[in-house]
C-alpha cells in the first residue's frame, strides 16, 4: 500500500500483512500448543472500514473474513467471522470485547503495535459464557512485499518454571506510559518504573508513576501460573501463562481504586506491552498503557 492510500484514523498502524506465532494455554495455564496466525488488514478507501482476512491454525483453528468500522474512538466488528466492540486507546492499541462466531466463544483482547511499527503483541482471554477456555499470547511481524514471509520462532513452554518467567525476572521495566481519563481521552505521559526482586515465596514489587494513586510497593506469593498478595495496601491476584502473559486485578486500598492489569512480554524479553484500566467501584476513572523496556540488575 502506498503512502497516499494509507489511512489516517485509528487503523493506520494496523493496516498491512501480519504473520506470527501464538502460544495457546488452557485455563489452568497448561501449554496446549503453538498457533500459526496470518492476517491481512486492508483499508476500504473512503468507506471508513477495513477488511480483515485471518487464518489461525493451532489447538483450535478458524479462518475467514470480517469487517471493522472505524468510529474514531472505537471500532465496530461487523462479522461474519468476528463481531464486537473495541475501544481505541491509541493509534497503535485497541482493547476489544468480541465474539468469534466460528468458535462460539467470546474474547477479551488487547492488541498493541510496538513503537517501531513492525511488531504487535496481544493477549486474548477466550471464554464460553463465564468459563475461560483459552489464553492466547501472540507476537506478530509486519510483512513487507520484498520480505520472505516467515513466522516468528515460537518459544513455547511445555511446563512453566521460574527460569522461563520473563515477567518475573529480577530487574526493572521502565519507560513512558500514556495516561487517559475516564472517557479514554489522552491526558499526559508519565515516567513509569516497575522494579522486581525475587524472594523466597515470590516477588517484591515497587512501582513509580502510578498516576491514579501514590507510588507503591507490595509483595506477591507466586507459583508458576498464579500470583497473589498476602496482605498490605495493595491486594489482589494475577494469572500467568508461559512466563510472558499476565492478567488480573489489584485493589489499591488506600486510594480506593482497583486496576485491571494485562501485559505481554516480547519473545526476546526486551520489552513488554502493558494495559491498565483503572476503576473506582464500577466507574472507570482512566487508563495507562505503553511499551516498557527491561533493565536487568
Amino acid at each position: 500500500m502506498n503512502d497516499s492510500a494509507a489511512p489516517t484514523g485509528s487503523f493506520s498502524k494496523g493496516v498491512g500483512q501480519w504473520r506470527g506465532a501464538a502460544e495457546v494455554y488452557g485455563p489452568d495455564g497448561v501449554f496446549l500448543g503453538e498457533g500459526r496466525d496470518t492476517r491481512s488488514v486492508e483499508a476500504d478507501d473512503g468507506a471508513g472500514t477495513v477488511t480483515v482476512n485471518v487464518s489461525f491454525e493451532g489447538p483450535f483453528s478458524m479462518a475467514g473474513q470480517y469487517t471493522i468500522a472505524d468510529r474514531g474512538t472505537h471500532r465496530l466488528y461487523q462479522g461474519p467471522l468476528n463481531y464486537g466492540y473495541a475501544d481505541v486507546l491509541g493509534d497503535g492499541l485497541v482493547c476489544a470485547h468480541n465474539y468469534w462466531s466460528e468458535l462460539g466463544m467470546s474474547q477479551r483482547f488487547f492488541l498493541m503495535v510496538l513503537p517501531d511499527g513492525t511488531r504487535q503483541l496481544s493477549l486474548a482471554l477466550i471464554s464460553r459464557a463465564e468459563v475461560l477456555k483459552y489464553v492466547v499470547v501472540g507476537e506478530y511481524v509486519r510483512q513487507n512485499d520484498e520480505e520472505t514471509h516467515a513466522f516468528l520462532p515460537a518459544d513455547p513452554h511445555d511446563s512453566a518454571n521460574e527460569t522461563e518467567m520473563l515477567l518475573r525476572r529480577a530487574g526493572s521495566w521502565v519507560g513512558k506510559l500514556t495516561v487517559l481519563d475516564g472517557d479514554l481521552t489522552p491526558v499526559e505521559t508519565v515516567d513509569y518504573r516497575e522494579s522486581i526482586t525475587p524472594t523466597v515465596t515470590g516477588l517484591d514489587v515497587s512501582i513509580e508513576g502510578v498516576h491514579f494513586g501514590r507510588d507503591t510497593a507490595y509483595s506477591l506469593v507466586t507459583n508458576p501460573t498464579e500470583a497473589w498478595t498476602p496482605t498490605g495496601h495493595v491486594l489482589g491476584s494475577l494469572n500467568m501463562v508461559g512466563g510472558r502473559g499476565q492478567s488480573g486485578h489489584l485493589l489499591h486500598h488506600r486510594d480506593e481504586t482497583r486496576v485491571w492489569i494485562r501485559e505481554v512480554a516480547s519473545l526476546d524479553g526486551a520489552m513488554k506491552g502493558i494495559v491498565q484500566m483503572w476503576y473506582r467501584g464500577e466507574q472507570r476513572i482512566g487508563a495507562l498503557y505503553g511499551a516498557l523496556n527491561f533493565e536487568g540488575v
